[in-house]
């Protein structure tokens, strides 16, 4: 349901006004703290009683650290003030709706059904009117005396309606208005918070804020492609593969700005390294719609030459042609195509979700009455021999586990530094 003078949705507004005025209310303290604190400091590196007792490098310290914890407070106190006057505007606003949005809804409910009431009494109106202008029948005149009365009352209805829904919706318009004015006063306010203490970092949060969703968005994908195969397989590994990229170029990014240190980098570049080792541990594995075509293919042509040749004395045989005709079918219906979702473990050994839905799908085949035949035999042996053995197997849980826990550990933020790396940053 929307404003029809403004188009605004009619809803709860978002947020906790309370928790965000005590969050400026935090702000402001903090600001006070940090203003006291970069006055001692300043104070202990101009003073030459600190100095006379040796205390230089405190005194150095001190007037490096100063100066950015001042600016620190000029912008936690901007932004502390700027949420307390939205909070309280978020209060007026959601207190407003708490105990009037049921009565707009109901303003407006009223007005639509007293527009359908007036427009079907204005039609019945119409049709005794033009009944009673044909006929000599005074009930037929009464009938349309008393419709006509009712599209009066169905007229002043409306009237009461629109009136009672202009009301409602000037008021909730009103209310809306001032509190988005106190949102974009409050976001004017950071913005300018932020600009007068001269430390935005805004890029940089955002690039880590990035970075940590890619991070979280990998681990869920990652789980994902465990479970679900063919035809999905390659677009999630395309997704995968796009993402540890990005997290690689923003962490390089970071590097070249001296945010981030080698050892960042080299554990970024390491989100990359499956996309290798999973290619070479996957060299000569066949796709699952070829594995599935000529599976099926070879079943069909082992029904075919278990049927009896034609033989004009043999009526028995003189069907074969048809289900000749028949074999794609029921090796299709012998063969259905493993489902979407497999088994994340048996995904892991075999190396993915596709290649797990292949073994699935070898295994249907060795159970179907034409598994003994010399042609399905053999097409089985060759596939199975071209799937991962027990030496490829181990390699894949062992890289898909050490992988996943670098993954775990970075999404922690507990990747420990690679000694040789740690210290090495643009400066």
């Amino acid at each position: 349901m929307r404003s029809p003078n403004t188009g605004v949705e009619l809803r709860q507004l978002d947020g906790t006004a309370a928790d965000i005025v005590t969050r400026a209310t935090a702000l402001k303290a903090l600001a006070t703290r940090m203003e006291t604190t970069a006055t001692h400091l300043k104070n202990i590196g101009s003073s030459s009683i600190h100095k006379s007792k040796g205390t230089d490098k405190l005194a150095e310290m001190a007037n490096e650290t100063y100066a950015d914890l001042a600016d620190a407070a000029v912008r936690y106190r901007g932004t502390g003030t700027a949420l307390a006057t939205y909070g309280e505007a978020l209060d007026v606003a959601q207190t407003w709706l708490r105990a009037n949005i049921d009565d707009v809804e109901r303003a407006e409910n009223s007005y639509q059904t007293a527009l359908a009431d007036k427009a079907e009494a204005d039609h019945l109106s119409l049709l005794a009117g033009m009944r009673a202008q044909g006929s000599d029948d005074d009930a037929d005149a009464r009938a349309a005396t008393r419709a006509d009365s009712a599209a009066e009352d169905a007229a002043t209805s409306l009237q009461t309606a629109t009136n009672d829904r202009t009301t409602m919706w000037q008021a909730f318009d009103g209310v809306f208005e001032t509190w988005s004015e106190a949102y974009d006063d409050a976001v004017d306010g950071i913005e300018s918070a932020i600009e007068t203490a001269g430390n935005n970092d805004g890029f940089w949060e955002f690039v880590d804020d990035v970075l940590q969703v890619i991070a979280i968005v990998l681990v869920v994908l990652s789980v994902i492609a465990l479970v679900i195969g063919a035809p999905l397989t390659g677009l999630l590994a395309g997704i995968i593969f796009a993402l540890a990229a990005a997290s690689f170029l923003l962490t390089t990014l970071k590097f070249a700005y001296g945010r981030a240190s080698l050892s960042d980098v080299a554990w970024s570049a390491v989100g990359l390294l499956p996309f290798g080792v999973g290619k070479l541990l996957a060299r000569g594995v066949p796709t699952l719609a070829t594995v599935v075509q000529g599976g099926r293919g070879v079943v069909t042509a082992a029904i075919r030459a278990g049927l009896p040749r034609v033989s004009l004395l043999r009526p028995t045989t003189w069907v074969s042609p048809v289900r000749s005709l028949f074999a794609p079918v029921r090796s299709w219906l012998a063969l259905p195509k493993p489902g979407m979702f497999t088994n994340p473990f048996a995904a892991i050994r075999m190396g993915g979700a596709e290649t797990s839905q292949i073994s699935t799908f070898l295994n249907t085949m060795r159970g179907t009455p034409w598994a003994t035949n010399p042609g399905v035999q053999q097409f089985i042996s060759s596939t199975t021999a071209a799937l991962p053995g027990g030496i490829r197997q181990a390699a894949n849980v062992i890289t898909w586990g050490g992988f996943s826990t670098v993954d775990l550990l970075g999404l922690a933020n507990m990747q420990p530094q690679i000694p040789g790396l740690r210290d090495v940053r643009v400066g």
